[in-house]
């Protein structure tokens, strides 16, 4: 796996969880960035490479209302248990966020475990 295509597939389960509740706030941003900076597996990468791949999953899980593309993208490259789990962060990141719990945002974190196969009653 490429930490690239890692980073895509958490810009996207980040976007695709902040904007569940319908909205999008310039804190959901910044908290994506703090996460990549955090996480082992993807702290090595530069802000420029962050601040692409959460413009572009920005438009892609707004292009797909029902999440249904970026799910099929994400669970098309994210195939092992470590990548998996670094995804699973970087929504769980996204649910607080904006400082607000949204039932929307539960339902996004089920999908995106249920599509990765994993057991969404985990998260």
């Amino acid at each position: 796996m490429t930490v690239s295509t890692l980073l895509d597939a958490c810009a996207r389960a980040f976007a695709m969880v902040s904007l569940a509740d319908g909205s999008l706030s310039p804190a959901e941003e910044h908290r994506f960035a703090r996460f990549c900076a955090g996480d082992v597996s993807l702290k090595q990468l530069t802000g420029a490479d962050v601040r692409t791949a959460w413009k572009q999953a920005l438009k892609d899980v707004q292009a797909s209302p029902s999440f249904g593309a970026p799910l099929v993208t994400i669970r098309m490259e994210i195939t092992s248990a470590e990548d998996k789990a670094t995804v699973m962060r970087a929504a769980q990141a996204a649910l607080v966020a904006d400082s607000k719990l949204e039932p929307q945002e539960n339902t996004a974190i089920r999908t995106l475990a249920e599509a990765l196969e994993l057991d969404p009653d985990q998260f």
